[in-house]
């Protein structure tokens, strides 16, 4: 028998089932984990095909340069929970620990990079109302004149943090901390669940991030049209639709409760 989830899935009055739904997770491969708890905690089943890798960077080196002059910064800003994952496994690596980081004020995009910093100890000093860069920029902006910002980012995503602290007064430095990856087209498990989406037997394809939603549309083409596709955040949902696919729910707030949130209310 699986194990109730650590994070119950939200009440919602008059909201729909997911019982009986079969869902597509598409996160990487280490990070499905509560998603998946919380649908199965609503009757759902979960097939898992993880569209992305995340792996260390090609170079640790300018990352670590960085890291080992974490006190000359004023902030320390984290657009992903991977971002925050990967800093503090280097820093206990690598650095001696998490002393530096809790010397500097933390920020993060939304509540699952904060919850990411409050696992390890730390707390957030901003997290933006709006869960997305426009509004973390919004946020930091009356704080960023003539303050140093590291931003920890992937190797890929947009330049919206970097650009609008900069252009607030901020002197900003980026270092990639994780890779984020395709997996390969010719990887042996897409077949099947291609084949699956077809079929009509799966009814719902989660869209956690604008990368996933890229990596699913080139690895599963028109496929994904045979489902239902459900969306983190209006950023992830704008993807969608430059891709030419219509999320058919949208989390609010932008958390994995809030997405599983979502499609419950499709399904009344």
């Amino acid at each position: 028998m699986p194990q109730r989830p650590s994070h119950p899935p939200p009440e919602i009055p008059g909201g729909g089932s997911l019982r009986g739904q079969r869902v597509l997770v598409t996160r990487a491969s280490h990070q499905v984990g509560e998603l998946i708890e919380l649908l199965v905690a609503e009757g759902a089943q979960a097939v898992v095909l993880p569209v992305i890798r995340i792996t260390d960077p090609p170079d640790w080196a300018p990352a670590d340069a960085a890291l080992a002059q974490l006190a000359s910064y004023d902030w320390v800003v984290f657009s992903s929970s991977n971002g925050v994952r990967a800093v503090v496994d280097r820093l206990a690596a690598v650095h001696g620990g998490l002393a530096c980081l809790g010397q500097v004020a933390l920020a993060a995009v939304g509540p699952g990079t904060a919850e990411a910093i409050r696992q390890a100890g730390l707390d957030a000093r901003i997290v933006p109302e709006t869960h997305r860069a426009e509004g973390l920029v919004q946020a930091l902006a009356p704080r960023a004149s003539g303050r140093r910002f590291l931003l920890a980012r992937a190797n890929r995503g947009r330049d919206v943090l970097a650009e609008g602290l900069r252009a607030a007064g901020a002197r900003v430095d980026e270092m990639v901390v994780y890779s984020s990856e395709d997996v390969p087209a010719d990887s042996p498990e897409i077949g099947p669940v291609a084949e699956e989406l077809r079929q009509g037997r799966i009814d719902w394809v989660t869209i956690t991030s604008s990368a996933i939603a890229r990596a699913a549309a080139r690895l599963l083409g028109e496929d994904l049209r045979h489902a239902k596709l459900a969306s983190m955040s209006p950023i992830t949902s704008e993807t969608l639709r430059e891709l030419g696919f219509s999320p058919a729910a949208q989390a609010d707030p932008h958390t994995l409760p809030g997405l599983v949130a979502a499609m419950r209310r499709d399904a009344s």
